[in-house]
């Protein structure tokens, strides 16, 4: 397995609901999921090539991978009340309903990183450079640069094991594939639906610490190494 990284810049605000939260009330991790991360990868694949072989066949090499996330040393969260459409239950179209959804607003550039298998690294080091939004599809992002090879393994946020870890910091929970997904099953264009047992929950570790919170917004900084 070989570590791949690469280093972006969101354009304005990034957001991705933590998993199981009502859309109506979407509270955001910091940093988008490793599942997130990798159908980023193989929708860029597939969107720049027109060759969904080719996505299919990156996912196959990437869906187990290990993913690793360096933040900025500060960020701000904050929560917005916004107006939105929701399908109707019963009949055709939409209705008028109103929810909150968090905002990350990075004070700087995210690295990703990935561990795969050698034979995809060249593709998956392609897809990293086309991706160009994480999280929902008004979190746009830019490429910057190849990142460093390996993650910085006191800085990165990372899987934590068991749930439990010595190190400082907060926990999320972010979602992941199991060994079973399939391309099939995250294809949206395929007869079989995504479903809850395509995904895993996992604890992952971020190195950061509260420095500011009232009602609506919160500031963090990333806890330096020692």
């Amino acid at each position: 397995m070989v570590w791949i990284g690469a280093k972006y810049s969101f354009a304005s605000t990034f957001s991705y609901r933590i998993p199981y939260f009502s859309s109506s009330y979407a509270l955001s991790a910091p940093a988008p999921s490793p599942s997130t991360i990798k159908l980023a990868l193989v929708a860029s694949t597939i969107n720049r090539t027109g060759n969904i072989d080719k996505g299919k066949e990156l996912f196959e090499g990437i869906h187990n991978s290990n993913v690793a996330i360096e933040l900025p040393s500060k960020f701000v969260v904050f929560k917005a009340f916004m107006k939105r459409l929701k399908k109707k239950r019963q009949g055709l179209g939409f209705e008028r309903t109103f929810g909150i959804r968090e905002y990350i607003l990075y004070d700087g550039d995210i690295s990703v990183f990935l561990d795969c298998p050698s034979v995809v690294t060249e593709e998956a080091s392609r897809a990293l450079q086309r991706v160009q939004y994480f999280g929902t599809s008004d979190s746009i992002c830019s490429f910057l640069e190849n990142a460093k090879m390996e993650p910085d393994q006191e800085n990165a946020v990372k899987h934590v094991k068991n749930g439990a870890s010595a190190e400082k910091g907060i926990i999320f929970l972010l979602t992941d594939f199991t060994e079973k997904t399939t391309f099939e099953n995250v294809n949206p264009f395929s007869e079989k639906k995504m479903k809850k047992e395509n995904f895993a929950l996992k604890p992952y570790l971020f190195p950061i610490q509260v420095v500011q919170r009232d009602k609506n917004c919160t500031i963090y900084k990333r806890i330096q190494a020692t």
